[in-house]
């Protein structure tokens, strides 16, 4: 944390902002989980846990919303809506539904995703013929 959250005072790695005295201790700690979690986001992701590292980056997003975790989120969401084409390919409709439900909690307003929900459900209340 460069700049303290109450006042913009320059902090130069304090807990305690110089000019406000304001306590920024659960502040740091807060941005500190938040890092952590994104590296164990990317960890499980990369260890093809999928829907682990979503809820996993989930919360660091809660924590704190960094460009790194937008940026590894719009990743995992261009990666998982391939792997929803394919399994409504399969006819795996509540699989596909699953995964779109736990991808819109990272982002609930992604066009794709809510374009891409609304298709699966479409197809799973469909009639089928062979």
């Amino acid at each position: 944390m460069e700049r303290c959250s109450c006042c913009n005072a320059r902090l130069s790695g304090a807990l305690t902002c110089p000019r406000c005295q304001a306590n920024l201790t659960d502040v740091v700690s807060s941005e500190q989980r938040a890092q952590h979690l994104l590296e164990q986001a990317m960890q499980l992701w990369f260890a093809q846990e999928s829907k682990l590292a979503i809820m996993v980056l989930s919360k660091a997003i809660s924590y704190k919303k960094t460009p790194a975790a937008v940026i590894f989120r719009d990743f995992m969401v261009r990666q998982s809506c391939s792997k929803v084409l394919a399994l409504l390919a399969q006819y795996k409709y509540k699989e596909a539904q699953q995964t779109l439900t736990l991808l819109r909690t990272l982002h609930p307003t992604h066009q794709l995703l809510v374009q891409l929900q609304g298709f699966t459900h479409y197809l799973s209340t469909r009639p089928y013929f062979s």
